[in-house]
């Protein structure tokens, strides 16, 4: 039996969040937002679609509206999709992937040298600002190391203005893990982006207090976070927020059907971390 949707009906969440896509991707924008909420909105836009391809425009998510979708490309998912990746352990954390060490992140994208502003003049309390390449080769690590780069996969995302700002050797991967999400008819997971290269110390490591500090080397300092090499990015942050377990699968903004084509490509999830951090994906692997 497919998941049939309406306003105030037993939704599954991520089916509406699916639904929103699908008529986001086919031009009905009276949809609005993907926010898993088949408001009035949601109704409407539904409304439209039916006129569209000449239903009986009620609004609701019926077999006749998804057959009809099917034949424009929606995916009609097993009775049991949603109950098959249930709880916690799904996703599995893979056994051949882990967070990138200080060491390795730092032979990668290259050591910077940084220091941290007064708090005062710091737009968020663990926020740091590059300076210059630790060999000294480079005056400016950020202008010669971090790129942006388009992101069509992203256009419906809140928070997005169109391109991914990452580290150059990030670009690729990230690219390609946008591209494979968008293959596999996941992008109506992807609910907000948080962005990518964000120079800062990890969330609550306990920076150094008000007065900031001078220059330091990134590889020296373990409490940096990936975001400050362009090689970590965040989305559906308010569903997952750091500490917190992660969005379950079918439930408003869930990452863990991402994790899979994630893993593939080295990218490893914040959700597998011991302090559980499910919007975040940072990349552990570079081929």
């Amino acid at each position: 039996m497919p998941f049939r949707l309406s306003r105030g009906g037993p939704n599954v969440i991520a089916e509406v969040q699916r639904w929103q896509y699908f008529l986001l991707r086919i031009g009905i924008h009276q949809a609005g937002l993907i926010d898993g909420d088949f408001g009035m909105k949601t109704e409407l836009a539904t409304k439209f679609f039916q006129v569209q391809s000449g239903l009986t425009s009620n609004g609701k998510v019926n077999d006749q509206t998804l057959q009809k979708a099917q034949e424009l490309g929606y995916t009609i998912l097993p009775d049991d999709y949603y109950s098959a990746r249930e709880g916690n352990s799904f996703p599995p954390e893979p056994n051949n992937l882990e967070s990138p060490s200080n060491a390795s992140r730092n032979a990668v994208f290259t050591c910077f040298k940084f220091r941290q502003r007064p708090r005062a003049q710091r737009p968020d309390a663990e926020a740091i600002v590059i300076k210059g390449s630790c060999d000294g080769s480079l005056s400016d690590w950020t202008a010669a190391k971090i790129i942006e780069i388009p992101m069509p996969q992203l256009k419906f995302a809140r928070g997005f203005n169109g391109r991914v700002r990452c580290h150059k050797l990030a670009a690729p991967i990230i690219a390609q893990l946008f591209e494979a999400w968008e293959r596999a008819e996941l992008l109506h997971l992807i609910m907000s982006y948080e962005g990518c290269f964000v120079p800062r110390y990890k969330r609550n490591q306990a920076p150094p207090g008000a007065g900031g500090h001078g220059e330091r080397k990134s590889a020296d300092v373990s409490a940096l976070s990936n975001h400050s090499f362009g090689s970590a990015f965040d989305i559906n942050f308010s569903d997952n927020m750091l500490g917190q377990v992660p969005a379950f699968c079918g439930r408003r903004g869930s990452t863990r059907e991402l994790v899979d084509a994630a893993n593939e490509l080295g990218v490893f999830w914040g959700g597998h971390f011991s302090t559980q951090d499910g919007m975040h994906f940072e990349i552990s692997r570079v081929s």
